[in-house]
């Protein structure tokens, strides 16, 4: 009984926690969102760039999810989180571009980001709507 009893204190106070975090998101009324995006991925200090489409679906509550394919059509997920119109996605796993931990913003379909890639280097990441 007594265990019982604590178990019901500790979800309500759990509850009770949850229900005064403010909102994480503001993608819409309630609905989650999708994006395709056009992208490319540079470095300054560096010659090239690494093009592909970043394809993203943004919950209410902020969590981004998706994949990034490249010009050669190799996926890679991406995962993230979207606060106001702050994002950050972490994209790759240990291949060409490694993993990165990009930062930057997201409004009206387009991404403007940066990731650190060790020394001077920085990672930027551009993307706008991709027009069917």
């Amino acid at each position: 009984m007594k265990a019982r009893a604590l178990a019901t204190l500790s979800v309500l106070a759990l509850t009770a926690a949850f229900a005064t975090q403010p909102a994480l998101s503001q993608t819409g009324a309630g609905t989650t969102m999708s994006y395709d995006l056009s992208t490319r991925q540079f470095d300054v200090s560096s010659a090239g760039e690494y093009v592909g489409d970043l394809h993203l679906t943004i919950t209410p509550d902020g969590i981004v999810s998706g994949r990034f394919i490249n010009s050669d059509a190799q996926v890679t997920p991406v995962v993230g989180g979207l606060t106001g119109k702050k994002i950050w996605l972490e994209i790759g796993g240990f291949g060409r571009l490694g993993h990165n931990h990009f930062t930057g913003t997201f409004a009206d379909g387009k991404l403007e980001a940066t990731a650190p890639a060790g020394g001077l280097h920085v990672w930027n990441l551009e993307g706008k709507p991709i027009t069917h």
